[in-house]
């Protein structure tokens, strides 16, 4: 005997997409057209609906979708991300170099969104998902130089409990406020020249900003370069103050 309710199609398409991305995270449009046989126009309104709903993202860097479990540990990222795609979207027209967007995540920085796919410059295009390390990073410099200072001691003491050899340096309190001090007087941090140089083909570097909100620090913005291409100092005179614009303009957006 059939029921005498109605099957709301639009819901059931709408649950096919996003079963669809659960089961391959990162998935294009034309994979997500392939794998639902939903045509293209009717699958862009029902992702457009999915990620109103805050169900899932769409990943600036490579344009693949994500699933945003609803739970609030993990939508405390989605600010971030839709804050960050236009600022980013900008850069990429004022910045030739990449940039991206990290938040903290317990000991180490997590880069949640870039604008590398857009970028005229290839230099290690899969940054997603990238953990920088909160000592030797431009990234993971700037958060702890500007982040409170409670919040501050709690990562150092979590880098110097640690058994990891890249977390030692935590153990030198001296040259880690140093390294923060400077750090707070230039406005920006600046990535060791020593990190990460065995695993690139050409050696890169990086500045970063704090996105702030009030004392608290919500991200970080960097920018990338390859240092046979240019100097630190030609990047901060011409690219630092779009930078600091476009952490301004994240921080506006963000409601967290």
């Amino acid at each position: 005997m059939k029921s005498g309710t109605k099957r709301v199609e639009a819901l059931a398409r709408g649950l096919a997409v996003l079963k669809a991305i659960y089961a391959r995270p990162g998935a294009s449009l034309h994979e997500l057209h392939g794998s639902t046989g939903i045509a293209k126009a009717t699958l862009l309104r029902s992702l457009r609906t999915l990620q109103d709903g805050g169900f899932i993202s769409r990943r600036l860097a490579d344009g693949g979708y994500l699933p945003l479990p609803v739970a609030q540990d993990a939508a405390q990222w989605l600010p971030f991300t839709e804050a960050a795609g236009p600022a980013l979207e900008t850069l990429s027209r004022t910045i030739a170099w990449p940039t991206d967007l990290g938040v903290r995540d317990g000991a180490s920085m997590l880069v949640l969104e870039s604008n590398r796919r857009l970028s005229p410059i290839r230099v290690n295009r899969q940054a997603l998902g990238a953990r920088p390390h909160m000592l030797w990073s431009a990234m993971g410099r700037a958060y702890l130089a500007f982040s409170p200072p409670a919040e501050r001691e709690e990562i150092l003491a979590a880098l110097r409990a640690s058994g990891a050899p890249e977390d030692r340096a935590a153990r030198n309190p001296r040259r880690v406020e140093r390294v923060l001090k400077e750090t707070r007087e230039r406005g920006y941090g600046v990535r060791d020249p020593r990190y990460g140089v065995l695993d690139l083909v050409r050696p890169v570097s990086a500045i970063a900003v704090p996105v702030r909100q009030g004392s608290r620090v919500l991200a970080c913005l960097n920018c990338v370069w390859l240092i046979d291409v240019m100097e630190e100092r030609e990047i901060v005179a011409r690219f630092l103050g779009p930078l600091r614009a476009a952490a301004d303009d994240i921080s506006r957006r963000s409601t967290v």
